[in-house]
């Protein structure tokens, strides 16, 4: 199967480009630095019509940390908000039926803690990830209305909690908590500190999904794709989480650094729980991803030694 992957150069596209081929796929590579920018219509259009996919994998998105999202709000909403929908009317206007669309765990509703898929629309965001979730809560809204439309196009929608691994975002304003404290950890590290600052209490619970399992299950999903309905929802997950102190202290024992954490309660915590629930992807793909987040950890520690060296 020939397929498209958008945002192909960035964190995940870069560990799901060589599954896809080793499963066999004939796969294409598009993203800004490639010279296609999906905010761009007619070019993202012509692009398609040129390659002619059966499949679009969607991993494209313009996204950041807490911090980040707190700074550029209007950037964030109104970049996914294109996205999103030139993503949808291209794939639709080319003739492509198939789109599996990488979702983030904040489209959920802000006052739940631990997220099942029949409990998509149970509410509003949480208020500090509002600018990103809800561009992605549209693209769900906009695949049903061409669905509605047309009853031969089948959009799948994997919903991901924070990934980490090799390539991530790792500066502290732009990446999620695991790669920025693992970065200002072997910083400490590197310069002879022996404290680091935490933003929040610590006590947030968040789930982590190495990003060459995150791969493996968009791959796995292709394969299994027709066992989804038209607009399906499905969460990718290892179904547990850590509090970011916890977190913290187990990349401090991975990373051999013997300092210690001092917390700037005065800033956000972002919702305090964050777990997806993943009993439909167990049944349907009869998977669970297989890394351990220590296990995770060690390999995203030495990486990151042997590329910052």
């Amino acid at each position: 199967m020939k397929v498209v992957v958008t945002g192909g150069t960035g964190f995940l596209g870069k560990a799901l480009l060589p599954k896809l081929k080793e499963a066999g796929h004939e796969v294409v590579s598009c993203s800004r630095s490639e010279g296609i920018d999906i905010r761009d219509f007619d070019a993202f259009k012509t692009f398609l019509d040129a390659e002619k996919p059966e499949l679009v994998v969607h991993c494209a998105a313009h996204v950041g940390g807490i911090g980040y999202n707190a700074l550029h709000p209007v950037e964030i909403f109104e970049d996914n908000v294109h996205i999103g929908l030139n993503l949808i009317k291209a794939c639709h206007a080319a003739g492509i039926k198939k789109v599996l669309n990488v979702v983030p765990n904040c489209v959920y509703p802000g006052k739940l803690g631990e997220y099942e898929e029949s409990l998509l629309w149970d509410g509003a965001v949480h208020e500090s990830i509002l600018s990103y979730a809800m561009p992605r809560r549209l693209l769900w809204g906009a695949c049903l209305s061409y669905c509605k439309q047309d009853a031969d196009f089948r959009p799948v929608h994997l919903i991901f909690p924070n990934m980490y691994g090799p390539n991530d975002h790792f500066e502290p304003i732009r990446s999620h908590a695991l790669g920025a404290l693992l970065k200002k950890i072997m910083e400490a590290q590197k310069n002879g500190d022996d404290t680091i600052e935490i933003w929040g209490s610590g006590k947030p619970i968040r789930e982590w999904l190495y990003v060459e399992d995150g791969a493996d299950s968009i791959v796995k999903s292709i394969s299994r794709f027709d066992s989804f309905s038209a607009n399906d929802v499905m969460n990718i997950g290892v179904t547990k989480g850590v509090s970011i102190s916890e977190l913290a202290e187990m990349i401090k024992e991975k990373a051999g650094w013997a300092g210690s954490f001092t917390y700037a309660t005065d800033k956000p915590d972002g919702a305090m729980k964050k777990i997806l629930i993943a009993e439909k992807m167990k049944k349907i793909l009869e998977w669970e991803p297989p890394t351990s987040l220590p296990d995770g950890i060690s390999e995203t520690v030495a990486w990151y030694r042997k590329e910052f060296a």
